[in-house]
C-alpha cells in the first residue's frame, strides 16, 4: 500500500472511499441545501472510521456548520466505527443500510464506540451524499450498468488471483 501525499490518502479501498465521502460532505457543508444545513447546524462532533487490520483511520469533524476531514485517528472521537477489514467497511458504507451495520456488529465484523445516536444522525446525512441523477442521464447509466458488472467480475477474478499468489 502506498500513500498519495498531496491528498493524504492511502491506496486502500476504504481510505479512498472515506476520502471521497469526506470531499462530498465538504461540498454539502458549503451548499445551499436547507435540509443539509439543518443537519450540520448546532453539531460539534467528530466521527472516526477505521480498520485496525488494514491500518486505516480517517475522521470527520463537524463544527456548527463547518466540516473537515483528516487522515489518521482522532484525538477524541464522539463516535468510532471500526471495521474488521477494509472491504467490510467498503461494503457496509456503500450499502448505506443501518440494519446491516447492526448485523455486522453482532457478527463481530464491526465495533462501535461512543454515542450511538450519532449513527442515526450520520445516516440521515448520508442520504445526501450521493447526488440525484438528472432524468436525462438515467438512460445512459442503464446502458453502462452491464459494462460495470463485467468490470466488477473481471476485478473480482484478478483480486482472487492476486490473493492466491500472495497466499492470503
Amino acid at each position: 500500500m502506498f500513500t498519495v501525499p498531496v491528498l493524504d490518502i492511502k491506496s486502500d479501498p476504504l481510505d479512498v472511499l472515506l476520502t471521497v465521502i469526506g470531499y462530498r460532505l465538504s461540498m454539502l457543508a458549503d451548499s445551499d441545501n436547507e435540509d443539509v444545513k439543518a443537519l450540520f447546524a448546532d453539531r460539534k462532533v467528530t466521527i472516526e472510521f477505521a480498520s485496525t487490520e488494514s491500518d486505516i483511520a480517517r475522521h470527520f469533524s463537524f463544527d456548527n456548520g463547518q466540516f473537515s476531514q483528516h487522515s489518521g485517528h482522532a484525538k477524541a472521537a464522539d463516535l468510532t466505527i471500526n471495521f474488521k477489514d477494509s472491504m467490510t467497511g467498503v461494503k457496509l458504507l456503500t450499502k448505506g443500510n443501518l440494519p446491516a451495520f447492526m448485523t455486522a456488529v453482532q457478527e463481530g465484523n464491526l465495533s462501535i464506540e461512543g454515542d450511538y445516536s450519532l449513527m442515526m444522525w450520520f445516516n440521515k446525512l448520508a442520504k445526501h451524499i450521493v447526488p440525484a441523477i438528472p432524468e436525462e442521464y438515467k438512460p445512459y447509466i442503464q446502458k453502462a450498468k452491464p459494462y460495470a458488472y463485467k468490470a466488477q467480475q473481471f476485478a473480482n477474478h484478478w483480486v482472487g488471483v492476486a490473493k492466491h499468489k500472495l497466499g492470503k
